[in-house]
């Protein structure tokens, strides 16, 4: 099986928009380990509002969708939590507020994980 992995990427850019302004929605919540509710949240409505056929939170704060009823499973799977700012005044941008240009975005968590979940 042959990939076009240009009409993967051209596929991908019809949800740019959606996907930076998920992104942005995330690391406006601080999220540090014990304390990522609104991460959760956030991820469990944009699951909602795509569709997925069910959407559950267990008990450790792991948000778990699903899509299909096939014989195989595909898992992904990422942390939610980021690590705290520290001295906010060290940053030169509102590490919540986060910045985006032409190429790309910043803010907490960004780089780590949060932008792998979206």
């Amino acid at each position: 099986m042959s990939l076009d992995y240009g009409k993967i990427k051209e596929a991908a850019q019809n949800y740019e928009k959606d996907m930076t302004k998920f992104l942005r929605d995330i690391v406006k919540f601080p999220g540090e380990s014990c304390d990522e509710k609104a991460h959760i949240d956030r991820i469990a409505e944009e699951m909602r509002k795509l569709d997925f056929d069910k959407v559950e939170i267990d008990p450790m704060g792991n948000v778990l969708g699903y899509m299909g009823t096939g014989k195989t499973l595909i898992g992904f799977d990422a942390h939610i939590d980021t690590v705290g700012i520290g001295n906010k005044n060290n940053w030169n941008f509102d590490p919540y507020e986060g910045y985006e240009n032409d190429t790309e975005i910043g803010g907490r968590g960004v780089s780590d994980q949060c932008g792998g979940i979206v």
